[in-house]
């Protein structure tokens, strides 16, 4: 059971790098296809942040556990319909509004559930650049949706929904399934199944979905397939197109003896 967990700690924080890569290489793309020179110059910030979150998750995969798994096929599928389409609107639903959404609600259940400090530390100022990303998405998205057509909404908000079934399927590691040798559809029924485990996978949907009605691609055409999910529940919770700063700005809550042993496993890892 131990070296299970331990896969599967892997597998999870593995996923967090490849996206965290995957953030990259789409914000600087955004860098020269937005198209006004505000948005690239936050995709220009962005880039600078995402890269720090490569090295970092890099480095505490490579330190603390020793090996990784590589990019699920449901996360590299997504990423390189991303970074692929040629519509920088695309680009932005994409990583914003569903990857970095979704990557949000993540990081936050890891940094209230681990016991190791270092990694608390890490997620947690992850979180801070996380925020202001998924916040400029939204507030963006929605200025530009605005002057879409119905039907160009409409054309854009299946992509939104692809995008989420496809990132409901990155939660199961079927790779750490093949490693201990157990067959991946039992084992994946198994994980999937029961309302309360659906519960679970659905609740890390409840910072996408408002922000998808906030920007406007909650459309007619795609509600009753979210509905089918059990995602519309969600629609109503507050989306992030507000910030705190003065919340962001504050130190993390680790302590003198916490930033002491956070500092000090950082160097004997």
């Amino acid at each position: 059971m131990i070296e299970w967990h331990r896969h599967q700690h892997s597998w999870s924080l593995s996923q967090f790098l490849h996206g965290e890569q995957g953030a990259l290489l789409v914000a600087s793309q955004l860098v020269s296809c937005a198209p006004t020179f505000n948005a690239k110059l936050y995709a220009a910030s962005q880039t600078f942040d995402e890269a720090r979150h490569v090295e970092v998750f890099n480095r505490y995969i490579q330190r603390k556990i020793g090996f990784m798994y590589p990019i699920s096929r449901s996360l590299k599928a997504l990423l390189d319909k991303i970074l692929t389409d040629p519509r920088w609107d695309l680009k932005f639903i994409g990583m914003q509004i569903i990857i970095e959404g979704l990557a949000l609600a993540a990081f936050n259940s890891v940094k209230n559930n681990t016991q190791d400090t270092v990694l608390k530390h890490i997620v947690g100022y992850v979180i801070r650049d996380e925020a202001r990303h998924v916040t400029f998405g939204v507030n963006y998205l929605e200025e530009y949706v605005k002057t879409l057509t119905d039907a160009e909404r409409e054309e854009r908000a299946p992509f939104a929904f692809e995008a989420c079934v496809v990132m409901r399927e990155r939660l199961i590691p079927t790779d750490v399934y093949r490693q201990f040798g157990w067959p991946v559809e039992e084992a994946t029924a198994i994980s999937t199944g029961g309302a309360e485990r659906q519960k679970f996978r659905n609740l890390i949907f409840a910072r996408v979905v408002p922000n998808l009605k906030r920007i406007g691609l909650l459309t007619p055409g795609v509600r009753p397939k979210f509905e089918a999910l059990g995602l519309l529940a969600f629609e109503s919770l507050p989306d992030d197109a507000y910030t705190n700063w003065e919340e962001l700005a504050k130190p993390l809550e680790l302590g003198r003896e916490g930033q002491r042993r956070s500092r000090v496993e950082g160097e004997s890892a």
